[in-house]
């Protein structure tokens, strides 16, 4: 037997649903807080246990609404409309959550998982405030299935093929880690308890939900650099049907497919998908989707879609600080289109409402952390910043130029970053992130945008790149790494690149409407040359050539890392160290070896004191030692590691 609430049939139901709301806050307000405060054995009445009983009588005393016309008078003053009362539900849930993020923390409470329902349901009120009340239509889906299924067909294509330059030995390539990959998987690990049990924590302006992804890839598939690697991977294929709804938006469904091939088989997009130190990544298909609900929501007057972006944004901060980036770059679109574009803004005044709105209730949360730790916050600015570092300052004192100078110098570094500088940070190829025939195509795009930046979608596509470009210019260094942060700037970049081999095939009278079987021959010729020098670039002329992971140090912390894991844990390892090679320089060695201990030994090796079935490792440069000390004492196992062809690591377990 059911018990429900009698169905009001008039309009008593805008009271009965207020009182009952009052009603379900107050419980789940109240049960949230109880859970933030230690557990006392002898406590009769718990804390806040008043607004439980109080929640309880609001919700028990909806039931007793009936159709009388002095209830449906009173009613009458609480009749928001659908959206309000949403859209109130919502910011009550964004606060709450908010709230108890603080109650949490004081009590170092380490499930957060009720408050992450309340925060996602709080976006999902936001949402359906602007949904309408149309139910979904199947037969509406199939047809539109049914449209558009070659597009969708070649889309998936593409991304399969994504895929699988993601994915294929992704733990083997590349062979090592280096020392930033090590210290996020570990930190990832820690998210069990502590301050980065906070989704909504920061560590390094990484978000602690994405470290916390990581962990639940290290529950999943053990901890490898496979299920380590495994969100970049996920973010990089993501990123393809992204910039292609993103580039439809802007350009239409050829420069939307042509732009998603470049991105799917981009040399250095493949490269960054495949390691974890840097989590830029994840900014190639968040920023893309939020743009693409933000503009076709702007110009088809539509505020759930631009609800939708703005909720995305929200989220974006608990990932990466690539959404301080675009939060600034949107703030600016938004004042240009609201001043310069007045005819075009003007009917989107609503929905560009709903976007911010749907952005500050998502970011509330966050906001919260932030406030309180503001340190967290500004960690990369602190340590990379240009200004708060003091970098700029002894530029200035050392050159004799002025600030504009030295930062107009760095926008045009993170520029050259993306188009003629080898990509080395983080990579070690000896090729720009973008090759010669994508950088003719993007020049010749980028011209095109400039030229029609009167229109509002292509205003937003040079907010996107130049915005990345001026950032990274201006606000951080080294200006060796420009060439890994300019991979935000990818997108836009192929984006433009498409439009620029669309308007190329165009002047030669090579057109879609009129010359479809040259335009198909012709784009397809450039298309299968792009994938065949990006797979060469990455697969043939960078993979297994141990360029990756900085230097041989780093490149040996890998090693042993990996060496010490296959190692029985009850075993002693001893180091022979010195200055340049030691346990402890990088993270990877403690990530790889699941944290076995290892004894730097600077000493010789006959000084040692070991034991039968201990292990003596020798750094390149204690090589010879310990074959020599090996041969004098036989019967145990040596074993070396190359590095390409060259000998990095020997092991020798004693007998």
């Amino acid at each position: 037997m059911s018990i429900q609430k009698p169905e009001p049939s008039g309009d008593e139901r805008y009271l009965q649903r207020f009182i009952a709301s009052i009603g379900i806050f107050l419980i789940l307000a109240s049960q949230l807080l109880v859970f933030s405060k230690p557990v006392t054995e002898d406590t009769l009445y718990p804390p806040y246990m008043t607004a439980t009983l109080l929640g309880m009588m609001f919700f028990g005393l909806s039931f007793f609404i009936r159709p009388t016309p002095a209830w449906k008078k009173i009613s009458l003053w609480f009749a928001p409309s659908r959206k309000v009362f949403w859209v109130t539900i919502a910011i009550a849930l964004s606060v709450l959550t908010a709230v108890s993020i603080s109650q949490y923390m004081a009590f170092t409470r380490v499930n957060y998982i009720p408050i992450l329902i309340i925060w996602v349901l709080g976006g999902v009120a936001y949402l359906y405030a602007f949904s309408g009340d149309n139910d979904l239509d199947v037969h509406a889906i199939r047809s539109w299935l049914k449209e558009y299924r070659t597009e969708i067909g070649i889309i998936i294509a593409i991304m399969a093929m994504g895929a699988v330059f993601r994915l294929v030995h992704l733990g083997s390539i590349p062979k090592v880690m280096d020392g930033d990959e090590g210290l996020i998987g570990i930190f990832a690990q820690t998210t069990t308890s502590g301050k980065l049990a906070n989704p909504f924590a920061l560590w390094e302006n990484i978000g602690a939900m994405y470290l916390q992804a990581m962990n639940l890839m290290f529950e999943l598939f053990g901890i490898s650099l496979f299920s380590l690697r495994l969100l970049p991977a996920l973010g990089g294929i993501l990123a393809i049907p992204c910039i292609y709804l993103f580039a439809r938006q802007i350009g239409g469904p050829r420069i939307a497919l042509l732009a998603a091939f470049m991105l799917a088989a981009s040399h250095a997009h493949i490269h960054f998908s495949r390691i974890a130190s840097v989590a830029y990544i994840q900014g190639t298909w968040l920023v893309p989707l939020e743009l693409y609900f933000l503009l076709s929501g702007l110009e088809k007057r539509n505020s759930f879609r631009t609800a939708l972006g703005g909720v995305l944004l929200g989220m974006h901060f608990t990932v990466y600080f690539t959404a301080q980036i675009m939060l600034g770059v949107l703030l600016i679109f938004t004042f240009i289109t609201m001043i310069g574009y007045r005819s075009w803004f003007k009917p989107a005044t609503g929905p560009a409402l709903a976007f911010w709105g749907g952005f500050v209730l998502m970011f509330l949360p966050e906001l919260n952390f932030i406030v309180k730790f503001p340190n967290e916050f500004l960690a990369r600015f602190a340590s990379d910043g240009t200004f708060q570092s003091g970098w700029l300052q002894q530029q200035m004192a050392m050159t004799g130029q002025s600030a504009f100078a030295v930062l107009f110098e760095r926008v045009v570094h993170a520029f050259l970053s993306l188009i003629y500088y080898p990509s080395l940070d983080f990579y070690g190829s000896s090729i720009p992130v973008l090759s010669v025939i994508s950088t003719t195509f993007f020049l010749l795009g980028l011209l095109i945008t400039l030229i029609h930046i009167r229109e509002p979608k292509y205003l937003l596509l040079n907010g996107y790149f130049w915005g990345v470009t001026v950032a990274v210019g201006v606000f951080a260094i080294p200006p060796s790494a420009d060439t890994y942060r300019m991979l935000m700037a990818v997108p836009p970049a192929f984006i433009m690149a498409s439009i620029g081999l669309d308007a190329a095939l165009g002047t030669l009278y090579v057109r879609w409407n009129n010359s479809r079987g040259a335009y198909v021959l012709g784009a397809g010729i450039i298309m299968t040359g792009l994938l065949i020098f990006n797979v060469w670039t990455y697969f043939g002329d960078f993979a297994g050539k141990c360029r990756y992971g900085g230097d041989i140090t780093a490149r040996f912390a890998s090693y042993l890392g990996a060496y010490a894991r296959t190692v029985d844990r009850d075993a002693s390892i001893y180091l022979l160290s010195d200055a340049q090679y030691f346990y402890g320089s990088h993270a990877s060695t403690d990530f790889l070896s699941l944290q076995h201990p290892i004894t730097n030994f600077p000493d010789s090796v006959e000084s040692i004191d070991v034991i039968i079935g201990d292990v003596i490792v020798a750094s390149p440069a204690r090589l010879e030692e310990l074959e020599i000390w090996a041969r004098e004492h036989p019967g145990g196992v040596l074993k070396s590691e190359y590095d390409c062809n060259n000998e990095i690591l020997l092991s020798y377990i004693v007998p």
